[in-house]
């Protein structure tokens, strides 16, 4: 027995939150690129102009330069690193989390979580990272 029949405006929910989980999925292989044309394409693509990141080690940022700038940094403090995505992103209402694992080839891995907001156009607008 289907407890939850799927309608026309779930549908459009579930294709909405799978457009959400491809800009989270994005966002994360921004973090694995080295270069800064490739980081900037991935961001012009899932970060609104005027988007926010804040983590224990960041003062809020604000906007696409700020995020990519704060990437290319990243490699001075972890030194080379592979994020993956460890869970599926849970989101509602423009909102979500995701946990993720940054992998290095010195040193321990590092694993953290990330609240997130969305805009209309499902671009990210707010990050808030924990780890």
């Amino acid at each position: 027995m289907n407890f939850f029949p799927v309608t026309g405006g779930d549908l459009c929910a579930m294709e909405n939150i799978k457009n959400m989980e491809e800009t989270m999925l994005t966002y994360t292989s921004a973090w694995n690129e080295t270069e800064r044309e490739a980081i900037m394409a991935k961001i012009k693509a899932c970060w609104a102009p005027e988007g926010t990141y804040t983590d224990k080690l960041t003062d809020t940022i604000i906007g696409q330069d700020a995020i990519i700038d704060l990437i290319i940094s990243s490699y001075g403090q972890m030194g080379p690193r592979t994020f993956k995505v460890l869970s599926q992103p849970e989101t509602h209402h423009r909102s979500g989390r995701f946990s993720w694992l940054a992998i290095r080839p010195e040193g321990y891995p590092v694993q953290g979580m990330d609240y997130f907001e969305f805009d209309e156009q499902n671009r990210i607008t707010r990050i808030v990272g924990f780890f």
